[in-house]
């Protein structure tokens, strides 16, 4: 008996889960078919923003979604003009996933989505990618032919209209710049690239190809040919067709710093924008901190030449600075990160330590 109400059971319910499944495969048939053309899965940023790029296959669309890791949701209305929807969108350290959404007509949701990874060396955590993901090149001539339906993408600057920032202050030459940095055909998708408080001039004034020249160097040899705007690491060379007076000072340092030793200046520096000072990827102390853990005490400097108040070294950090009024002391109070003549990187001249002292104890 048991036996056959349990057949009978089933031939009831087989013939609902046929229906069912009728049912789930008609709903999909009426998805939405669309693609992510940009980003790549499983892609790897050194900065903190990748450009999404959507194909839709059908008119019949009400709405796109792009949803970011940091919980950020853009919405497109569709666009009778194009299928493609373009959005660059901010990333957070480490692994991002990127999900978009496709609303039909009728309310169905078609979803897919790409796993990134945002990389820094200066951020524990973030320095180095899973193996699982690898670099991507967009600019090549097979990926831009999707994007030359919308978007010139052979800049041409020689007849644009231009003007000169006449050197000064860590800058040591002129430097011919556009007029209208919005007219370059790369700030459409690249605009929030400079978008953070403090701009490095050739990116703030989009003359991208001043770094972006194309050319591979030492460390990224085998990245030469994937990308009409490749560029060279160590990417020193190019930082010295502008910055001539650290590259002076290189010439004649006693100490070396690691970093600038190697041409590594973007290590360091963010050659975009950065919130911080001088377009440092972290605050100075911090920055400094993330390689000399073993100063992260805020002490530091042999005891016995400091005060009995600071209870074992020289500050590092939290008092004002006296040789630069208006600034906090930091490491860079004492230290040239780009090289000295003294030892220890030391703002001074000479074998003595002692006479970055009077920088600002003047007794």
């Amino acid at each position: 008996m048991s036996i056959r109400s349990r057949s009978g059971w089933r031939g009831r319910l087989l013939p609902l889960l046929f229906l069912g499944w009728l049912v789930a495969g008609a709903t999909n048939l009426m998805a939405v078919q669309f693609e992510i053309l940009e980003p790549k899965n499983r892609s790897i940023y050194d900065d903190a923003f990748a450009t999404v790029v959507v194909k839709t296959d059908s008119a019949d669309v009400k709405e796109v979604e792009i949803e970011t890791a940091l919980n950020r949701v853009y919405v497109f209305k569709p666009k009778s003009e194009s299928d493609y929807y373009c959005k660059t969108v901010r990333l957070k350290l480490g692994e991002n996933r990127i999900t978009v959404k496709v609303v039909a007509a009728d309310g169905n949701v078609s979803q897919k989505s790409v796993d990134l990874f945002y990389r820094s060396e200066v951020y524990e955590g973030a320095d180095e990618a899973p193996y699982t993901y690898k670099k991507f090149f967009f600019h090549n001539d097979a990926n831009e032919k999707v994007c030359a339906e919308c978007h010139n993408m052979k800049p041409d600057f020689e007849k644009a209209a231009k003007k000169t920032i006449k050197a000064g202050g860590a800058l040591t030459a002129d430097v011919e710049v556009l007029e209208n940095p919005q007219e370059s055909n790369c700030y459409e998708c690249h605009e929030p690239l400079t978008s953070r408080k403090n701009g490095h001039a050739p990116s703030v004034n989009f003359m991208c190809t001043v770094c972006h020249t194309g050319k591979a160097a030492e460390n990224n040899l085998l990245d030469e040919g994937k990308s009409r705007y490749l560029q060279p690491d160590p990417i020193m060379d190019r930082c010295f067709q502008c910055h001539e007076r650290v590259e002076e000072i290189m010439k004649h340092n006693r100490s070396d710093h690691g970093p600038t030793k190697l041409g590594r200046c973007n290590k360091c520096h963010n050659p975009h924008s950065s919130p911080n000072p001088f377009f440092l990827r972290k605050p100075i102390w911090k920055l400094c901190t993330t390689c000399h853990a073993e100063k992260a005490s805020g002490k530091h400097v042999i005891s016995s030449f400091v005060y009995s108040r600071n209870k074992g070294g020289h500050p590092t950090r939290g008092r004002p600075d006296p040789s630069r009024p208006g600034r906090e002391l930091v490491c860079s109070s004492c230290h040239n990160p780009h090289g000295s003549k003294g030892p220890f990187l030391l703002r001074t001249t000479g074998k003595t330590p002692f006479k970055v002292c009077k920088r600002c104890h003047k007794k």
